[in-house]
């Protein structure tokens, strides 16, 4: 699964990481930003941001070509698609649309037509974060922040290493980011129009499945980027069939502090020892457990002595 992901790069920032090289001719292109509050939101970086936040959306630009000249934009959107058919208040339709399983998106009444009708989008962001299930010793889950293998030199949780930079003629020389595969859904009723999004989910590979047996599908080639949103001749049965388990993934664990939603702030991604932690407080429960078998063991002993047995 993926509840929370991270972006702290502003505006102008993501619009260069997301840059792509232009059909025409060698240069890199900015993908426009299309500015539209949503509910009285906008995108505001984050370390740790949380389903109803708004957040940066790649999506083909098809469907606003009175606005911009270019193949691609950039789009706020709020994570957690609202149901077409929902009326009324928009935080009120009580489902789960933070993520949408890729094996169930063609018989889904609500992500079917929404596939059918060209809502694909992906989700840009520097990480995501997730907690491990998969150990039965810890009773507290570890927290842990997966993103994509950085340039020499650079880690993910130290912004003063990533030397962003920007060229049209070599394109995006700083972090790299996450792309993510998602559909998207454009709500509105009698005072409002959202924009909102669903990130796709699959079956975990080798890379992650010691963590969660969930992960989302991430798009690591320039080629699938470009299927996943060409909507107008990349059908959905084909579009669909680029959705690979990614095998290039880094990750650390972090602190607990990033399960509150509430909490912001840059100690979010940082690098912790929890792993260790969590090992020694298993290898320690592990001892404790051999320490009381042991003294289990030499009380028997103690009460089957023959001289004891005498008495």
């Amino acid at each position: 699964m993926c509840g929370r992901t991270g972006l702290s790069l502003q505006k102008d920032k993501v619009q260069c990481a997301c840059s792509y090289k232009s059909k025409n001719d060698n240069h890199y292109i900015k993908p426009e930003w299309l500015p539209e509050f949503n509910a009285g939101k906008d995108y505001v970086p984050s370390y740790n941001i949380a389903p109803t936040d708004v957040t940066p959306v790649l999506v083909s630009s098809s469907r606003f070509r009175n606005v911009v000249d270019c193949d691609r934009v950039l789009k706020p959107m709020m994570w957690g698609i609202i149901p077409p058919w929902h009326k009324g208040d928009y935080k009120s339709h009580n489902l789960s649309t933070n993520n949408c399983r890729l094996e169930n998106i063609k018989s889904s009444k609500l992500y079917s037509p929404i596939l059918s009708s060209g809502g694909r989008c992906i989700i840009v962001a520097e990480g995501f974060y997730e907690w491990q299930t998969t150990n039965k010793f810890s009773k507290v889950k570890q927290p842990y922040y997966i993103y994509a293998p950085q340039k020499d030199g650079a880690k993910i949780d130290e912004p003063d290493t990533w030397h962003n930079n920007f060229d049209e003629n070599t394109g995006w020389e700083g972090i790299n980011l996450l792309y993510m595969a998602g559909l998207y859904h454009i709500w509105q009723n009698e005072e409002t129009i959202i924009y909102s999004y669903s990130v796709i989910t699959m079956e975990s590979n080798e890379t992650l499945d010691w963590l969660h047996h969930r992960t989302p599908a991430i798009l690591d080639s320039d080629e699938q980027i470009e299927a996943w949103l060409d909507i107008d001749n990349v059908k959905p049965d084909m579009a669909l069939g680029y959705l690979k388990p990614i095998r290039r993934l880094s990750w650390h664990p972090v602190s607990t502090a990033v399960n509150n939603s509430r909490n912001k702030s840059t100690d979010c991604n940082k690098k912790t020892l929890g792993e260790d932690k969590s090992k020694k407080k298993t290898q320690k429960t592990l001892q404790s457990w051999f320490v009381k078998a042991e003294k289990r063991k030499s009380t028997d002993c103690s009460d089957s002595d023959p001289k004891k047995s005498k008495t």
